[in-house]
């Protein structure tokens, strides 16, 4: 599925794009990014602008899955590719969905990828009205967890050898979740103090 129009965040900082051809060599070089794979091993070490364009031109006909470019925005500048987020598994009968998000490892600790997050739950919660989004992350990636647990999202469990190491053995994922009500009560206003403060 894809939106005409971008998304964008509280401040103004990030903006949330409809991927283009424009950026398949930028998706590209992030997806098969040595810290991209160290936590998603089973993507290839290499991948070409012209894979990342059939995956998005396939993704943009798929009803259960909504992809963004992230950009920075910076005053006097051209906006930034900074990364790609996500909603995928989209299920209209259970108002659930799951989330990814990858960022450039330059970007890291800008705060984008906060307000990435944040203007992509609120659409799913408060747009598309869904009740529950779900992230499976690697159990060793301890910045993803560090910054899903100082949030509020609840981490439900370890799924045991869930995905290939690719060592020819298989990685331990964890799964966190947010519910509706978890997202007004404590999420939200969690992200949007931080985001207050990075921008102060």
């Amino acid at each position: 599925m894809i939106l005409t129009e971008p998304l964008a965040s509280i401040s103004g900082r990030v903006l949330l794009v409809p991927p283009s051809e424009s950026d398949d060599a930028l998706f590209a070089a992030l997806r098969c990014h040595p810290e991209t794979r160290r936590y998603i091993p089973s993507i290839p070490q290499h991948y070409t602008p012209e894979e990342a364009r059939e995956r998005r031109l396939a993704f943009e006909a798929d009803k259960a899955r909504l992809n963004f470019s992230i950009y920075a925005v910076t005053p006097g500048s051209q906006p930034k590719y900074v990364g790609a987020v996500g909603i995928f598994n989209i299920d209209e009968a259970s108002k659930s969905c799951e989330m990814g998000i990858s960022i450039w490892p330059d970007s890291y600790r800008a705060g984008f990828a906060t307000e990435a997050m944040h203007t992509l739950l609120t659409h799913a919660f408060e747009e598309r009205r869904l009740h529950r989004v779900v992230y499976h992350t690697a159990a060793h990636n301890v910045r993803m967890r560090g910054w899903l647990e100082r949030f509020g999202a609840t981490l439900e469990g370890t799924l045991r050898d869930n995905r290939p190491d690719g060592k020819g053995g298989y990685q331990d994922d964890c799964l966190y979740s947010i519910l509706e009500h978890e997202w007004i009560q404590t999420v939200k206003p969690k992200m949007e103090e931080q985001i207050r403060r990075v921008i102060c």
